[in-house]
């Protein structure tokens, strides 16, 4: 009977659940994924509290049921108004050049969301306050470009799950201390596999305690002084707050990336958004069923970041007389720039795509992506080979997981000619791309459960158990020095050498008393006596004589 009652009262606290989720609010995508989320938790009967900032409020609509709490912040910076606001920076331009291969994105949307936190704190901290002081029974946070998030788990002192909306970047497995061996582990922006050459291994070295230099000393004490600006008596510190996460959320399912040790609080729940495609609308279903059972269509999709506008005139024309030069070929492209005149008839374009829908149509042939990790993963998800167009190094990156497998390759530069394009596109027909996506898709999708479940249940692990102490590990209370044995190395390292002292002069002693035992008879026995020796002045003196 107790154990019914415990059993009852344990569903009815979890069908209860106050749980709030915090994106950043830097770019939509974060929201766009995180809103599946929240979906799957209104659905199983919690309540979901949305809290987000920014310059400017996503058309991404919410789920019916979240209780949004938006505050739009505003800066005087004009270079963040312009990278993220207006979207008119040159950096919009540049990405589409092979010179630019936007290493610093990261450090600088770090930058921009720390402004951004800050304004907020400034301007409208009492919508801030009454969040930290209302009591969540679990506490989902994004952990890219979200310091009032973090902030947020430190002044409530939450049990919270931290989700890294990219890989398990270098930064975020050291604050969950998940072992990160640079000798097989690239270095996000890095470009490398998991197989290093000896050169290799050393920049990603390099890389490896760049990256943690940055987000240690450049950001994370950047958001240490906002917490002192703002709330003097908070003495945790924002790495503290980072590894203080009870469970780890990544993008990403747990095959897509190049194995690696995890702790075991890091969950995988990439590819929650992904779903059995649906009917087209009326007009894509007409372009898509007129076309061939053998050619299919092939999608060009550029997600959230890219715009179309900003492309070189030459990048477009030479992709426009590609698809027009192959006719037997459909061609579906996501496009938001100037209008095309005399669009040939095998081509679609749409400012907006059901990208699902038309991946999981089986007259799909190729995606060409441009490596956002959400389309890479719908890809694998539909088992459509990939066409890799990487405009900026992360994109790189994403789309190295698959092409590394053989599931797809990549171009070699941002604006392929007309000729090189259609050899691309006559490439991706190959079988073998096509076989290798499917077994790669069958190691996705082949889990006992869907990521979105996957997700919701560890949501719900955390309103009941709360702290998950047994996930932890002991390197949790170590240093930089201790967790890296150097201490220890040290200690080592002196002990041998002040052994190979010791020994040494032991050696050096030995041989010349041996020496010396061994000379002395036979000086005594042949030379009557050790000869004194003769001074030098004596001996010039005699010679001059």
């Amino acid at each position: 009977m107790r154990l019914l009652t415990l059993l009852a009262t344990t569903i009815a606290i979890c069908n209860a659940a106050e749980v709030l989720i915090s994106p950043s609010g830097l770019f939509p995508v974060h929201r766009f994924t995180m809103r599946h989320l929240a979906e799957e938790l209104i659905k199983r009967g919690h309540t979901v509290t949305w809290f987000e900032y920014g310059l400017k409020k996503p058309d991404i609509p919410l789920p019916t049921g979240v209780k949004e709490v938006y505050v739009k912040v505003s800066t005087k910076s004009q270079l963040i108004n312009d990278v993220y606001l207006h979207r008119n920076h040159s950096i919009h331009s540049d990405v589409w050049t092979d010179s630019e291969n936007d290493k610093a994105h990261k450090s600088d949307g770090w930058l921009a969301s720390i402004e951004l936190c800050d304004q907020l704190l400034a301007n409208s901290k009492k919508s801030f306050d009454s969040i930290v002081a209302k009591k969540f029974d679990a506490v989902v946070v994004d952990d890219l470009y979200n310091p009032c998030g973090l902030l947020h788990t430190g002044l409530q002192k939450s049990v919270f799950i931290y989700w890294s909306m990219t890989g398990l970047r270098t930064e975020s497995a050291w604050a969950n201390q998940s072992p990160s061996p640079p000798s097989y582990i690239p270095v996000a922006g890095t470009g490398y596999t998991d197989e290093l050459s000896f050169l290799q291994r050393g920049h990603n070295f390099l890389s490896y305690l760049k990256e943690l230099y940055i987000h240690q000393h450049l950001i994370l004490n950047r958001i240490d002084k906002l917490s002192a600006k703002y709330y003097p008596t908070l003495k945790t510190s924002a790495f503290d707050m980072e590894r203080n996460a009870s469970i780890n959320f990544v993008n990403h399912p747990p095959i897509y990336d190049f194995a690696r040790p995890y702790m075991p609080r890091v969950n995988f729940v990439g590819g929650l958004h992904c779903k059995k495609a649906k009917a087209l609308p009326a007009v894509l279903k007409k372009f898509v069923d007129s076309a061939s059972d053998e050619k299919g269509f092939i999608l060009l999709s550029t997600g959230f970041t890219f715009q179309w506008k900003y492309a070189p005139r030459a990048t477009k024309l030479a992709i426009l007389e590609a698809f027009y030069s192959l006719p037997d070929i459909k061609f579906i492209w996501q496009y938001d720039g100037e209008p095309i005149a005399n669009l040939p008839k095998n081509i679609h374009i749409a400012s907006w795509l059901p990208q699902q829908d038309l991946l999981g149509h089986p007259k799909c042939r190729g995606h060409i992506s441009t490596g956002g990790l959400n389309s890479v993963i719908e890809s694998v998800y539909h088992g459509i080979p990939v066409i890799g167009w990487p405009l900026t190094s992360w994109g790189y990156d994403n789309l190295l997981r698959v092409t590394a497998r053989h599931s797809g390759f990549m171009l070699d530069k941002k604006s392929p000619t007309k000729q090189e394009w259609i050899s691309a596109i006559h490439r991706i027909y190959i079988r073998h791309f096509k076989d290798e996506m499917l077994l790669f898709q069958d190691m996705v999708i082949d889990v006992p459960y869907t990521e979105l479940n996957h997700s919701a249940f560890w949501v719900e692990f955390i309103v009941r158990h709360g702290e998950v102490p047994h996930a932890r590990s002991g390197a949790d209370d170590l240093n930089i020095i201790q967790y890296f044995l150097i201490d220890v190395i040290a200690f080592l390292l002196s002990v041998v050498i002040v052994f190979s002292y010791a020994v040494f002069y032991f050696v050096k002693f030995t041989l010349r008393a041996l020496i010396f035992l061994v000379k002395l008879p036979i000086q005594l026995v042949f030379g009557g006596g050790v000869k004194p020796a003769t001074p030098k002045k004596a001996k010039s003196a005699k010679k001059q004589n």
